[in-house]
Formats: structure tokens, sequence, C-alpha cells
């Protein structure tokens, strides 16, 4: 049963840029996580980006939630952060965020928990962060997705889905795939088919995204000109997994 009283925690990988937490946060919580008393942030700060000490983001989160526990590593790495804040979590559902997403518009997270609570074979719901056909059954994520009546669209493949554009997490999964984990692949990647350590556990689970044929975008990327205008970005393959966001 739906309990509105127990706690949920927010798993979030930063860098050093309290502006862009500020919108992401402020969007979230305005539209998402309204209720800043059944929340607690997690979040891991890499000391990497604007020229401003890990405190000053630590300032922003304490704005919106009652209740921070934050890291700051001596090291930048993505798959580390995603790990730490992930061995930190204790709730029965986990919203993990990135610093540099909005949402757009009003979203029921109860309603979101509900659906999860009812089909206990899947492990999360994505927000999506490209438009839905108007179709009920849609390709995406390089998968076929079918529409459930109830909001949200369930892929084929198991093989390649799970993602980390804003998601909502089953506790339970988040707790069985933190020891799996290693810190030198970028953490999207790891649970994949290919990733023998992985391989058994993907399997085991359904992955959907939440939304209806004809929907917009809900997860929007507000990243982008921060990273050109800092110079940072993704290595090419030719470089290697994404680990650590560098300067070019």
């Amino acid at each position: 049963m739906l309990s509105t009283s127990k706690k949920i925690d927010v798993t979030m990988t930063s860098v050093l840029r309290p502006g862009i937490v500020d919108v992401t946060l402020k969007s979230f919580c305005e539209k998402f996580l309204t209720d800043r008393s059944r929340y607690r942030l997690i979040i891991n700060i890499d000391p990497v980006g604007e020229n401003v000490k890990p405190k000053e983001v630590v300032k922003v989160c304490e704005n919106y939630f009652d209740e921070v526990i934050y890291n700051v590593p001596n090291e930048p790495s993505f798959p580390a952060a995603v790990i730490w804040t992930w061995r930190k979590a204790r709730s029965e559902w986990i919203f993990h965020l990135e610093d540099d997403w909005l949402i757009s518009r009003d979203t029921s997270i109860n309603h979101m928990i509900s659906i999860l609570e009812r089909h206990q074979d899947l492990a999360c719901l994505r927000m999506p962060k490209h438009p839905i056909p108007n179709k009920r059954a849609i390709m995406m994520f390089r998968s076929r997705y079918r529409y459930n009546p109830e909001g949200f669209y369930v892929a084929d493949d198991r093989k390649a889905q799970f993602g980390l554009n804003p998601v909502l997490i089953r506790g339970s999964f988040v707790k069985r795939a933190v020891p799996l984990m290693i810190t030198t692949k970028n953490p999207e990647k790891q649970f994949r088919y290919g990733n023998i350590l992985m391989r058994e556990f993907i399997m085991k689970w359904n992955y959907a995204i939440y939304g209806t044929p004809g929907s917009s975008a809900l997860a929007i990327d507000n990243g982008l000109i921060w990273r050109q205008t800092l110079g940072f970005n993704k290595p090419t393959p030719e470089e290697g997994p994404f680990l650590a966001w560098k300067k070019k």
C-alpha cells in the first residue's frame, strides 16, 4: 500500500556548478518533489567545474531539502559518484537525478510509485527525454516499447534499457546492483547484457518509461550551454569511456 509518510531518497551526482544545481532543484522541487520533509538528498559533488568551494553546492541543496548527506571525493569519478550515493540510500523508492536536468511539467511521484507497486517486475520508471510518438508501440533507446494503459511503456528488450536520466528506481534493485558495480566503467554501460557481472541480474527485471502516447518530453537536458562555456566535454569513443567531466 502506498505510504506518503515514508522517506524517499533522492540520489544526485554533481560537479562544482551551484547555479545549475539551483535551477535543477528548483525545477524538480516545484513540479515533482514538492514535500521537502518527505525526501532526503544524497549528493556526491565531484571536485571539477567552476572555481567555487563544494560548500556552495551544499548550501544550495539545503535550501530545498531538510536533510542533505554529501560527499566530496579527492578525484572526480562518475561511476564512483553513483556507487557512493546508492550505497547511502536506504529507502524503498529512490529517485536518481543528475545535476543538469529540468522537469517540463507537474508530475505525481505517487502515481509513479503506485505503478511500481502494482508491477513488481519493473525495476524502474524513466522520465522520457524525447517526445513520445502517438502510438501504442514505439521505438526508443533502440528497443520496442509497448504501452500499458496505466501510463507507461515497457521495453521488449531487457538487455540495454536501464539508464540514469531522471529515473525512479526500486530500492531493492539498487541494493542488489551496487555490489556488482565497478568504478572503471560508465555506470549506465555497466547495466548491459554484454557485462557478464550484470547479465543475470538485469535479465530478471523489466524496464519502463513513464508516459502516454503523444506526450512531450518530461526530462530536459540543461547542461549543454554550461559545458560549452567552460569547455567541458565527454571523451570520444577513441579516448575511452565517460568517467568524469574534463576540460578539452
